[in-house]
């Protein structure tokens, strides 16, 4: 069962209570987000690439799974957080350091602006992805610093 107490000396292992309300938002906006995504891309899939040109296509591809990568990314965190909060795991199995590194590079890139030529509907999402991104790897970065100290 993982200790929920703060550490009180440098060298002991990092815990945390993330069980607030502000962790509950963001796994619940997480979630819809997720959803809103798959709806969006359900939806908007081959019919609304015809006419477009390969490159621009690619560009559309890449951005797509870049947004899916950031919700999975930062839902896979929530989950994690919540198997800690539960006892079932602890803060330094929650924590991947070699895997986020590897995400960041990813998911932290955004290479799309509003002169791409995307649906407005998606660079909204994509932003939202982005944002949500941003804040959950902050959290798991400094759950790993603290767990690696």
């Amino acid at each position: 069962m993982a200790n929920k107490d703060h550490p009180t000396e440098i060298g002991h292992p990092y815990q945390s209570n993330f069980a607030i309300v502000p962790f509950s938002r963001t796994y619940d906006e997480a979630f819809t987000l997720l959803v809103e995504a798959r709806n969006y891309l359900s939806a908007n899939g081959t019919a609304s690439r015809r006419g477009l040109h390969n490159s621009v296509k690619m560009n559309l591809f890449i951005e797509e799974m870049r947004m899916t990568s950031r919700l999975i990314r930062a839902m896979a965190w929530l989950l994690a957080v919540r198997a800690v909060e539960e006892g079932e795991i602890d803060w330094e199995d929650a924590v991947d350091l070699d895997d986020l590194m590897v995400d960041l590079k990813i998911c932290v890139r955004g290479d799309c602006d509003e002169a791409t030529g995307f649906p407005p509907a998606l660079l909204d999402l994509m932003e939202r992805a982005h944002s949500l991104y941003m804040r959950t790897a902050r959290m798991e970065l400094q759950v790993a610093a603290r767990c690696s100290a």
